[in-house]
């Protein structure tokens, strides 16, 4: 064309538009050309060639010149019909699905092979993954924005069915008896490989999404629930792993050595301390997580046995001695967790409120630190500041039942109100022991004829075998 401009079409008067009747007839030959290569059966890379060239190449490169755009005029039309581009697309779509789908389950099948050794291995699943999609995700936009957010639609729909299989085959792995022949450390290690895929493809499904069409939502959400259930799974195995051996440390707390030795407690911080070194090579996001689970059920499984009665204060010297030791290991604990660089905050309160129901020796004190510890945690019933109540000793009292009303008040207030969230709860998960029942009869009865009281529904004994012999 550059030639027809140059040398060719000076040669015919210019009423006659020599180079528009050269150009319209380049323009239709090409389209009938390219037409009939979009109709064969073409490869994926070809065919991403093909609708790059239409929809970039050709309009930038041909007519974007200056002259043939005031010549063309927007005149000659696209090269392809709108029903051919869209059938070129959706084959290249249904390609990129099928083979993203098959090369995403011979990674995960590639990775799984490893979480059962015990020979020393780093996954590399998740950053395989984000290349296979970001070949396509990447390349699509390119050719136009309307394929771009096709593209990022059929890869975000690939990945939430890849993060399910990925789910259930984590959920396998842990339920297999044979894991537990794996030696602590590499189970730990394994479990923080799987955990760690998690970031790096949630960050992925949520740039697909926001790239995608509105419909993609759906997706999003299940391939952020996948990842959520393997976080929360892989959370709870390390979790239960660390406080099977931190729980005979545990078994000693409330006790009477407990208030004159430091062993108990020096033992916690000593095991958390330590490993949390493994669980370092975390990500920060699902450490920070795991650290706050860890900081709740470490001062969950501290005061539970509180409130399993071990401890009966009934002096004001004993109950001094008791808040005191709470208070320290209170302080000891917290230093801990902010050295993890626990963000669960909240509970930092929770045994100093504790230890102040147990000091506090006037009413109106104590009523006022039930209501902040209701507050503070709505999760709280009066079964647990009855047995608050019973361990510093104030039982059937004006005093008791007055603070009981306080609690009865603000659990009452606070019924239309939400729960807090699973991993805002904590009282909830701590059960207090019942009450032992007493059939008590009252004094009157002593005065009731033994004729009236043998008419009363008594239960029967159950029918002998066989009948007595007679005497």
């Amino acid at each position: 064309m550059g030639v027809v401009r140059g040398r060719l079409a000076p040669s015919y008067p210019a009423g006659l538009g020599a180079f528009g009747v050269y150009l319209r007839g380049y323009h239709g030959a090409l389209a009938e050309w390219i037409g009939a290569a979009a109709r064969r059966r073409l490869p994926l890379a070809d065919r991403y060639a093909l609708l790059h060239w239409h929809n970039q190449v050709y309009p930038r490169e041909v007519l974007g010149l200056v002259d043939m755009v005031a010549l063309e005029n927007g005149e000659l039309g696209s090269l392809l019909s709108p029903g051919t581009l869209r059938g070129l697309e959706d084959e290249c779509v249904t390609d990129v699905k099928a083979q993203t789908r098959a090369a995403l389950l011979r990674v995960l099948q590639e990775d799984e092979e490893h979480w059962g050794s015990a020979e020393d291995w780093s996954s590399s699943l998740a950053q395989d993954v984000c290349e296979l999609l970001e070949e396509h995700t990447e390349r699509a936009p390119r050719i136009s924005q309307e394929f771009g957010e096709r593209m990022a639609h059929c890869c975000l729909g690939g990945l939430a069915e890849f993060l399910q299989s990925f789910q259930q085959r984590v959920e396998r792995f842990h339920e297999n008896p044979g894991v537990r022949e794996l030696l602590p450390d590499t189970y730990i290690s394994r479990t923080i490989s799987l955990v760690n895929c998690g970031p790096l493809l949630r960050a992925l499904a949520e740039r697909l999404a926001r790239v995608g069409p509105p419909e993609s939502e759906p997706a999003r959400e299940a391939a952020a629930s996948a990842l959520d259930r393997v976080t929360r799974l892989c959370h709870r195995v390390l979790t239960d792993l660390l406080f099977q051996e931190l729980q005979p440390h545990f078994n000693k707390l409330m006790r009477r050595k407990w208030l004159s030795s430091s062993e108990a407690l020096d033992g916690i911080v000593g095991t958390l301390g330590a490993k949390a070194l493994a669980l370092r090579r975390m990500q920060d996001e699902p450490y920070q997580a795991l650290v706050a689970e860890l900081h709740r059920r470490a001062l969950i499984e501290y005061v539970r046995p509180l409130f399993r009665g071990r401890l009966r204060c009934g002096s004001t010297r004993t109950r001094s001695r008791v808040a005191g030791r709470l208070r320290e290991d209170a302080a000891q604990l917290q230093r801990l967790f902010r050295r993890l660089e626990s963000q669960a905050s909240w509970l930092d309160a929770v045994v100093p409120r504790l230890a102040e129901v147990l000091h506090l020796e006037d009413t109106p004190s104590i009523q006022m630190e039930v209501g902040m510890l209701v507050r503070d945690y709505p999760d709280i019933r009066r079964k647990h500041v009855a047995t608050l109540l019973d361990i510093r000793g104030l039982r059937h009292t004006v005093a008791r039942h007055e603070i009981l009303a306080v609690a009865r008040d603000l659990e009452l207030s606070e019924g239309g109100a939400l729960s807090p969230s699973r991993d805002h709860a904590f009282f909830a998960d701590i059960p207090v022991p019942r009450p032992p029942f007493c059939l008590s009869l009252p004094l009157f009865l002593g005065r009731i004829p033994l004729s009236w009281l043998a008419r009363l529904p008594w239960p029967r004994p159950p029918s002998p075998s066989r009948p007595r012999a007679q005497h």
